[in-house]
């Protein structure tokens, strides 16, 4: 056997061996998941829940669905897919935990899909998508208030709009995304997406002008016009409702709203329980998105005039995008809700609007020719290593809520009053029950065989 033979036999078991570990890695991080969601999650209405499912109560059109209100934000795209769970389930909030993990699962596949369109290839070190996109610490998509519009949605369709932002034919990349666009305006905090789409279109005109090509001119004012309008329409009928009790603006201490922004990158990367170590790890990572906010500003400026950096353009505009839409939730979260104090910035139903930054990075990363691939080879394992699990206190936490819920139920068939239940439980569902009619609600869940009176097995309990 030749040399060269042998080399080349010992690279086809080395990449063999290799492709076998991913394999197994991906399951693994798959079956975390899934796990996750079938410990935690219990077949019982919990809290906003009482609220913003009040449009299905009343069986409300499909407009209302769409553009109802929650809080601060809109139910969107989402509520349809929310209504047909509830229909075919019976309102089992258990089957609807899983169909946000399905959605959540989408969101990675479809950020998969968008690197290959950017890199013209899947490599091993794409098992950080996954990782990024189905991390444990984002448990509260489940095990707290179930919800497809607030997170696992607003997530995947973003993730949707940079891809079809790939589309070689101009009028139909605009439109497709134009319509994404209108949908996650509606849908969650996707509203922030909504703030950035118009701005897009903005440079679009200027490297149409740049390039002399009036027809692409033309359509960049257009669809400016029609983000625009899609963003002012959210505002329609809209009621401002900050969902924070003390809200303040400007805040007393302006500081805190940059710590708040940083802890809350930190939470993102697994660090719990210290303010100073979640700094230490947040201000890095937000340095380094406001680097690449910069730098891929610059590359689009430098690079307008000319037509064979259009690929080049596509990627530092997706990545604008991405690191965009968190930062600036990121402020608003901070702007909402740091009169309830730091530690409310390590919340694991944020987690999904925090991963776009985080997915940019590793975009930006592997479309430099500069950066050493051990250094992305290290933050995976770091990442993977501090994002293992949801950690002790988390998962205390998780397991209060889904025992809560459980003794609750129980209590409540049993006896059929709420504030015995509340006592017998030593647990409650809803904070002020009389404000959401709860009761009436029950009422109408017993009626119509929904949700905790549905009959009990394994997948209804």
């Amino acid at each position: 056997m030749t040399i060269l033979n042998y080399k080349s036999i010992h690279s086809t078991k080395r990449q063999f061996f290799l492709n076998c570990s991913i394999i197994i890695l991906l399951c693994f991080i798959l079956l975390r998941w899934f796990l996750l969601i079938d410990r935690y999650s219990v077949n019982m209405l919990f809290w906003d829940q009482w609220d913003f499912l009040g449009a299905l109560f009343d069986s409300k059109g499909p407009w209302d669905l769409f553009s109802w209100q929650h809080g601060p934000h809109r139910q969107g795209i989402g509520f349809f897919l929310t209504k047909i769970v509830a229909d075919c389930s019976g309102w089992n909030t258990r089957v609807e935990s899983f169909m946000i993990g399905i959605v959540v699962c989408l969101a990675a596949l479809t950020a998969a899909f968008l690197k290959l369109r950017l890199v013209g290839k899947i490599t091993a070190l794409d098992i950080f998508i996954a990782l990024l996109y189905l991390t444990p610490l984002q448990f509260g998509l489940v095990a707290n208030t179930p919800n497809v519009s607030h997170g696992a949605m607003p997530l995947l369709l973003i993730t949707l709009f940079c891809l079809c932002w790939t589309i070689d034919g101009i009028t139909l990349r605009y439109v497709l995304c134009a319509i994404i666009n209108f949908m996650e305006i509606y849908t969650g905090f996707g509203i922030f997406l909504g703030c950035i789409t118009p701005i897009l279109f903005l440079s679009e005109l200027y490297l149409a002008r740049k390039r002399k090509q009036t027809g692409n001119m033309f359509l960049a004012i257009l669809f400016f016009f029609i983000a625009l309008a899609s963003v002012l329409s959210f505002f329609i009928d809209y009621t401002f409702c900050p969902a924070a009790k003390g809200f303040t603006f400007p805040y007393p201490q302006p500081l805190m709203y940059a710590e708040y922004i940083i802890i809350a990158l930190g939470a993102f990367c697994g660090i719990r329980g210290s303010h100073i170590a979640s700094m230490s790890v947040g201000f890095p990572a937000a340095c380094c998105m406001i680097y690449i906010i910069i730098k891929a500003a610059a590359s689009i400026v430098r690079d307008a005039s000319n037509r064979a950096m259009k690929d080049n353009i596509v990627q530092r505009q997706i990545i604008l995008v991405l690191v965009t839409f968190t930062l600036t939730f990121s402020l608003n979260l901070a702007i909402g809700r740091v009169c309830l104090g730091l530690e409310t910035a390590t919340a694991s139903r944020y987690t999904p609007y925090i991963t776009p930054a985080f997915f940019a990075l590793y975009l930006f990363s592997t479309t430099q020719k500069d950066v050493p691939k051990r250094l992305i080879i290290f933050s995976i394992v770091c990442f993977f290593v501090t994002t293992f699990s949801i950690g002790n206190h988390n998962r205390a936490y998780a397991e209060r809520l889904c025992q809560g819920k459980l003794r609750w139920k129980q209590a409540y068939l049993q006896t059929e009053n709420i504030h015995s239940a509340n006592r017998v439980s030593g647990f409650a569902i809803h904070p002020n029950p009389s404000r959401t009619h709860l009761k009436r609600k029950l009422d109408y869940l017993k009626e119509h065989r929904l949700n905790l009176y549905l009959p009990g097995n394994r997948l209804m309990r």
